[in-house]
């Protein structure tokens, strides 16, 4: 069982009519939000861990359900992009297009570049009432995204500059000392994990409205095989 699925259950134990798919959809947004407006809890969207723990509560007796939450291995808005590792531009551009058209939609990607369209995406799914910037298409935007971080920690956001015009953008998953695991966008042209110099890289944010955890690393690949992107 993924936690999607134990949020999921939990909310049907409390009263909630959804579809137990493991799809962090729009019904199962909604159910969480009023299911923490009901139980006085601050309204986020996300299940942390004060909703967890009254998730656990069973709704009439009152008592925590036997069963703890699964471990949740990385954050929402990085398990959201990681569900569409592999999609291709042209492949599959018919399901990468109805899922960039969740937030704002820059167009074709087998057209145009797409690494912010897709960054976009993952947190307005995975993390709604996080404010995003207002051009998430443009990859050095991602630079003003919620606060500065020393260093690449699993689930920031990675934020690339090849010249005043043109970078990338995606979320860590990985990094040594030289260098840094993307899980993006538009990388070789598909959702994959991809390496970088750290020395591309002019900053890593993570959101305001998610606590700073540790994650472990998303393994993939060999740092120095560097995907390309454009």
């Amino acid at each position: 069982m993924t936690f999607t699925e134990w949020l999921q259950g939990r909310l049907v134990a409390h009263g909630y009519r959804i579809r137990v798919d493991g799809q962090n959809g729009g019904e199962t947004k909604a159910a969480l939000i009023a299911f923490q407006q009901t139980a006085g809890l601050r309204v986020t969207a996300v299940a942390d861990e004060k909703t967890v723990a009254a998730l656990r509560m069973n709704p009439r007796q009152g008592s925590a359900a036997p069963a703890p939450a699964p471990e949740q291995t990385m954050p929402p808005w990085m398990a959201e992009m990681h569900r569409r590792m592999g999609l291709h531009e042209v492949r599959d551009n018919a399901v990468l297009i109805a899922w960039l058209k969740i937030g704002k939609f820059l167009g074709n990607p087998a057209e145009l570049p797409w690494c912010g369209d897709g960054v976009e995406s993952a947190f307005v799914k995975g993390l709604p009432l996080e404010p995003l910037p207002a051009n998430p298409f443009f990859a050095q935007n991602w630079i003003k995204f919620g606060w500065g971080m020393a260093d690449a920690h699993v689930g920031a956001v990675g934020v690339i500059k090849w010249s005043p015009a043109a970078g990338h953008v995606g979320i860590v998953a990985d990094s040594n000392r030289t260098d840094v695991c993307l899980l993006g966008a538009n990388q070789s042209n598909a959702v994959t994990l991809a390496w970088f110099p750290r020395s591309n890289f002019i900053g890593f944010r993570w959101p305001k409205t998610f606590p700073l955890k540790a994650y472990p690393p998303l393994k993939g690949g060999k740092a120095g095989d560097m995907a390309g992107t454009r």
